[in-house]
């Protein structure tokens, strides 16, 4: 059941991540978090509203909240401005890819924290994807170093160590209080950033892509509730490998859809992103 809900969850993500690359245009790395976060929340509400029940409460436990208040106030800020500066000023079949560091990063927290430990599949998985991942950090030409993929590095570091916070919430609750709790102090947490960074003036072309963003919201909050189910029900690290999978879809889009270059070396390292992953996955 897992699985299921873990490629589907990589589906929908690959297509979020195509349409915030364009977002990234017209908003700031703050704005746009509190604008996609905030289209999110009332289709969580509406779907909290159908399922509850007063076994649905929302908890009080420190099982809870610690991991949420540690995710709004550290993780959040930092994972979202690095991933946004890397969609905008990378090229996207370079720096999606990256995503595929997720599970690597997540099996160390995973160990430590959840006391979770990779198969012999999963370090061979975890050897190609770094493997991969030094392919595509390395520049090209004239670039000896590729910064946009070092952000989006940082980003899913930020991502993985979350990602093991929200096991434990998970854990202590339930998928859709979760989401709906995470996501409704994201847009606190953006809201107050936005404005401390003297960025609201970019909210107002919110009614130039209203469409987009509604699009957006439903999207981003059927796929952290179907994202949730399977995190609880799976193992941490492979339902992140398949989950990461997504990427690869979005890769090709850049490619083709953005006339990117596909070069030896980024062919090269989407090979073994993809060995990688599914390394990771059978793990």
């Amino acid at each position: 059941m897992w699985l299921s809900f873990a490629l589907a969850s990589a589906l929908l993500l690959a297509v979020r991540r195509i349409y915030e690359k364009k977002l990234t245009d017209s908003f700031g790395n703050f704005s746009l978090s509190f604008v996609t976060l905030a289209f999110s929340l009332p289709f969580l509400a509406i779907a909290y509203l159908f399922v509850a029940t007063d076994a649905s409460n929302i908890p009080r436990t420190a099982a809870f909240w610690v991991p949420l208040v540690i995710i709004w106030v550290f993780i959040y800020p930092v994972q979202n401005y690095f991933l946004y500066r890397s969609l905008r000023e990378g090229e996207f079949s370079e720096v999606i890819p990256i995503s595929a560091l997720l599970p690597v990063f997540n099996v160390v927290t995973s160990l430590l924290v959840i006391g979770e430990s990779p198969t012999p599949q999963g370090a061979v998985g975890i050897a190609l994807t770094v493997c991969a991942t030094w392919l595509l950090l390395g520049g090209e030409g004239r670039r000896r170093f590729n910064m946009p993929v070092l952000f989006m590095i940082i980003s899913v570091l930020c991502t993985a160590i979350g990602a093991t916070l929200d096991k434990v919430a998970i854990e202590a609750s339930a998928p859709l209080i979760y989401s709906l709790v995470n996501i409704g102090g994201g847009v606190v947490v953006f809201a107050i950033l936005t404005f401390a960074v003297r960025s609201e003036h970019e909210l107002v072309r919110v009614r130039d892509h209203l469409g987009t963003l509604l699009f957006m919201g439903a999207l981003l909050a059927f796929g952290f509730v179907i994202f949730s189910t399977a995190f609880a029900l799976g193992p941490t690290s492979y339902t992140l490998a398949i989950r990461s999978g997504g990427f690869l879809a979005a890769a090709l889009w850049g490619i083709i859809a953005l006339n990117e270059p596909a070069s030896p070396r980024k062919l090269l390292a989407l090979a073994l992103f993809s060995l990688g992953t599914l390394a990771l996955a059978l793990g």
